[in-house]
């Protein structure tokens, strides 16, 4: 049955839970304007270090309980003690290939005994975070095959070689891990990167198609994680 896997729990499976309804919020944009008296409106300057950030969403989870009262502060408990207050990994059955990222609690006010009715909030990351990410080992079970991607990994570098690296909505910096030290260009600009794991984060990769060359000789394995909405 479709539900909710918090960590390594499923509702279902785990808990008896079935899911009856789900909301997930949309994040805030976290603008910033200057009035300024000698001018009409207002200087929009939420850009102007960058793309659009957003804060935190909500996730309100509601699930019914199918067990008799007599069961309901045993199992609520089960269900406390595992989640609430905590951080984890949230994944949808229902979006596969995506996982949410935050803080679950469980909502005793909107919860009901005699409706057998458990809501868990949570408050995740404004972007839900790619399973199958760069760098990362692949997972077919969880591809999408509507709209995933198959990134490049393990880069061999003989002299030098340019690739495309795909980014989601979300702006990222990529981690290199290297064989043997070698260099990085991007947008016109060249950074050296050591044998070893080195994130650099003047490399901003922007949504859609992004051009990096290497120089040097070895291999190169490429992580950043892509983000939607």
């Amino acid at each position: 049955m479709k539900g909710v896997t918090f960590g390594a729990k499923h509702s279902y499976d785990n808990f008896g839970l079935i899911l009856a309804s789900k909301t997930i919020g949309m994040p805030e944009p976290k603008t910033e304007t200057a009035d300024i008296a000698t001018r009409d409106g207002v200087i929009d300057l939420t850009e102007s270090l960058g793309s659009v950030k957003y804060s935190n969403r909500i996730l309100t989870l509601t699930f019914t309980l199918p067990e008799s009262e007599c069961h309901w502060p045993s199992r609520l408990s089960e269900i406390a003690n595992y989640l609430h207050g905590k951080k984890m990994e949230i994944f949808l059955d229902d979006d596969k290939g995506w996982y949410y990222y935050g803080r679950c609690t469980v909502n005793e006010y909107a919860s009901e005994k005699a409706l057998g009715t458990v809501v868990i909030e949570c408050d995740v990351e404004p972007y839900k975070q790619e399973i199958n990410s760069p760098g990362k080992p692949w997972e077919w079970d969880l591809f999408n095959f509507i709209n995933g991607i198959i990134y490049p990994y393990d880069i061999v570098v003989n002299n030098t070689v340019t690739i495309n690296l795909f980014s989601r909505a979300r702006t990222v910096s990529p981690t290199f891990t290297c064989s043997s030290a070698m260099a990085v260009t991007y947008n016109g600009h060249t950074y050296q990167l050591p044998a070893g794991r080195t994130k650099v984060y003047e490399i901003n990769l922007s949504q859609g198609d992004n051009a990096v060359t290497f120089s040097g000789n070895g291999t190169v394995n490429i992580e950043y994680e892509g983000g939607l909405l």
